[in-house]
């Protein structure tokens, strides 16, 4: 069975698993190019003539393509393993600075415990419609023993060109722009606590798009990302019916 390395938080995929294409680790999409059988890794392009043209492709990148098809070997990428010669010096050196430490070791204060936050999205899996208000919220989970400082959940920009972000409730405390992401900034969360956060958005494009939110705390440390595809359609199934006589 096709295989797939995240190469957000490094976990194996199977190709065939109901979820798939996202990571079973971390939700971030795996439906890349570079994974894609139809991908011609030398030239950096797509090979089949339906799409040639239609998405920017590259190996890292994820448009909203209905070709995509995994390879049919294992995809699996890994990073070359060292020269016998640097394994051996790296076990010299570990024994030299064992000895050292040995010498001079001095217990060091244990760290503090960090908190882990997990992050889920819910949406309604019909079709979004045009220019009316479509839902998704984010449930966030502090599975930890100690508190979440400073919870931010963060929506990327480029989701925000096809989305306008009409409301959120609860509102954050603050909202802030970093980099490629807008920020929404909320209280820290205690242990064994979860909360529900919804963003009401307004389509502005009719196709299929990603809606990418992460999550982070403290002083920025790292939750995960998910990725929400989203169609939309320019009108409601059925609206072109309504009125006309049998």
């Amino acid at each position: 069975m096709p295989q797939v390395r995240c190469q957000q938080c490094g976990a194996i995929n199977y190709t065939r698993a109901p979820d798939y294409p996202f990571c079973a680790g971390c939700q971030n999409n795996l439906a890349r190019c570079g994974y894609c059988r139809w991908f011609k890794d030398e030239a950096a392009v797509c090979t089949k003539a339906e799409v040639a043209g239609a998405f920017e492709v590259s190996d890292d990148a994820t448009p909203p393509c209905g070709y995509h098809s995994p390879r049919g070997s294992v995809v699996v990428r890994q990073r070359p393993q060292p020269a016998l010669v640097a394994v051996g010096l790296a076990a010299a050196l570990f024994v030299l600075g064992y000895a050292l430490v040995r010498l001079f070791w001095m217990p060091a204060p244990a760290a503090a415990p960090q908190s882990e936050l997990e992050l889920a999205i819910e949406a309604d899996y019909s079709a979004a419609v045009l220019q009316e208000p479509y839902t998704v919220t984010a449930l966030i989970y502090n599975p930890s023993d100690v508190v979440a400082d400073r919870v931010r959940l963060e929506i990327r920009k480029d989701s925000l060109e096809r989305f306008e972000l009409h409301s959120v409730r609860p509102e954050p405390t603050w909202c802030t722009e970093s980099g490629q992401w807008r920020v929404l900034a909320y209280a820290g969360m205690y242990p064994r606590e979860r909360r529900r956060i919804a963003l009401e958005l307004i389509p502005l494009e009719a196709g299929t798009h990603h809606l990418v939110v992460g999550l982070r705390s403290g002083e920025g440390t790292y939750h995960g990302m998910a990725d929400l595809p989203i169609t939309v359609e320019a009108e409601a199934r059925g609206s072109a019916r309504e009125g006309v006589e049998p």
